[in-house]
């Protein structure tokens, strides 16, 4: 299994959850430091991982972060894309690099279609594999000023599901996955942007009108995603956004009903334009 971001926050519980469940993990991030504690610690527990120091929208970096995994751990049966970063601010900032705003799409949406290029031809080999990115609920929300962040989100949930078309008949799973309100950060260089950015009124005003939403744990979308490349059932839910922060066991009943019952009659847990 290789997992990105996996230094802190929900990218390192993920990857102690593949560990737990008994899974060699290539955990992959630029803080070194953060990534030889986290190996150690899944060592300590019985685990076995190794550290891969890379910024994943570096070109290039990718195929090594692939290749090196293949020859330490062997074939690569899991990616998990979790590395991302965010950029909330208005657009019509005129003094704003936009190099910054391209920057959340070349980590959110290039980096994770590189990387899971680089795992498909092993994987079409065997027949078998599963590719995961973390989306976020903001894919489907109207958010404000958190135009890069949200944009990009949608666009690899997009990406999944048309992925999972091209890849029928494989063995290759595909999903998307958000894990619901969970507090954690989300990358640099953009955290002094972002945190400035916090007090913007729109920014503010949905968050008070949000505010009773129940933030998740980390735990939980790592326990979800585990399951997903574990439990046959989730098979049924190839190509689909899944939620971590509900019951998942409701929606792999009704999936499991003939025709795929609702979620496939209304076109369920995929970014869509409904129309009149």
């Amino acid at each position: 299994t290789i997992v990105t971001g996996a230094s802190v926050g929900l990218g390192r519980h993920i990857a102690k959850a593949y560990a737990a469940a008994g899974s060699s993990v290539a955990c992959v991030a630029r803080r070194e430091p953060d990534l030889k504690s986290l190996v150690e610690e899944i060592k300590e527990a019985g685990g076995h991982a190794i550290a891969i120091v890379a910024d994943v929208a570096e070109r290039g970096a990718p195929k090594r972060i692939v290749d090196r995994t293949e020859a330490e751990l062997g074939p690569v049966d899991v990616l998990c894309n979790n590395a991302a970063i965010s950029r909330i601010g208005p657009i019509t900032l005129e003094d704003e690099d936009m190099d910054i705003w391209w920057r959340v799409h070349e980590v959110n949406v290039r980096a994770p279609v590189a990387l899971i290029r680089a795992v498909l031809p092993s994987m079409m080999e065997r027949k078998t594999g599963i590719v995961i990115t973390i989306s976020s609920g903001v894919a489907s929300m109207a958010l404000p000023v958190m135009t890069a962040y949200a944009s990009s989100k949608a666009a690899i949930s997009k990406f999944h599901e048309l992925l999972t078309i091209e890849l029928k008949g494989t063995g290759i799973l595909s999903f998307s996955a958000t894990p619901g309100l969970v507090q954690t950060e989300l990358g640099k260089p953009e955290d002094a942007l972002n945190k400035a950015a916090m007090d913007h009124p729109l920014l503010k005003a949905f968050m008070g009108s949000v505010g009773g939403m129940k933030h998740q744990q980390p735990e939980v979308l790592a326990d979800v995603l585990v399951a997903m490349s574990a439990d046959e059932r989730f098979k049924a839910l190839d190509g689909k956004f899944v939620s971590a922060d509900r019951d998942v066991e409701p929606v792999l009943k009704e999936v499991e009903k003939e025709g795929g019952g609702r979620v496939v009659k209304e076109n369920m847990y995929t970014i869509t334009i409904p129309q009149l």
